[in-house]
């Protein structure tokens, strides 16, 4: 019973995360194109600081709400810049199939495998490989580089999916920060997936 009770909350703050990201994503419209760089700059600068800064918890009732509100705003330009270019159809289906996505390794993960509460160790340094790479990206432009950082990005959101739903249901988590990282473990591989999606149709 306590634990049905967990996961509700885990959902509803999974749920209110979204809310949060959907306020941000309206006011992202009136975000100043010369200003989009720097908005997500901060973004950023929250993501590395919650990784190497003891103590500071990027789930945390503050940050957490910081956050989800800029990267809202940041991702409109992503989402408006599809639409103009596929049309709404595509990513609505795109955003479908994220969803399904994200709920079927989350199945996976919760239901088929026992206990991969260890990996966290090395998705953390997956994650730092992506970022490093990510940077390299903005200062050197190899051939393929965008592709395999989104493809890379898209596998490690949903293993770190997989690990979410394990922690449930092995009962290592804390509500806010187990639905704040279901939030973004989802708008991550909808991004990734729309990224992907660009990147593949940008030449018919």
């Amino acid at each position: 019973m306590a634990n049905s009770k967990n996961l509700k909350l885990v959902w509803l703050y999974f749920a209110y995360y979204w809310v949060i990201f959907g306020i941000g994503t309206y006011f992202g419209q009136y975000l100043p194109d010369a200003w989009r760089p720097t908005a997500s700059m901060v973004v950023f600068g929250i993501l590395m600081i919650s990784l190497f800064v003891r103590g500071f918890n990027r789930s945390g009732p503050v940050i957490s709400h910081i956050y989800a509100i800029l990267i809202g705003v940041v991702s409109y330009g992503l989402f408006e810049s599809f639409i103009r270019d596929f049309g709404p159809g595509v990513f609505y289906r795109i955003v479908l199939l994220g969803i399904l996505v994200f709920l079927f390794f989350g199945v996976i993960g919760y239901f088929f495998l026992r206990d991969i509460t260890h990996w966290g160790r090395y998705l953390f340094v997956a994650l730092l490989v992506l970022i490093f790479a990510s940077l390299m990206s903005f200062f050197i432009d190899l051939p393929y580089l965008h592709l395999g950082i989104t493809v890379v990005g898209l596998i490690l959101y949903v293993l770190f999916t997989m690990y979410d739903f394990n922690r449930m249901k092995n009962r290592k988590f804390s509500e806010r920060e187990m639905g704040f990282n279901l939030f973004i473990n989802l708008l991550i591989i909808i991004k990734r997936m729309l990224r992907l999606y660009r990147y593949m149709n940008k030449n018919r």
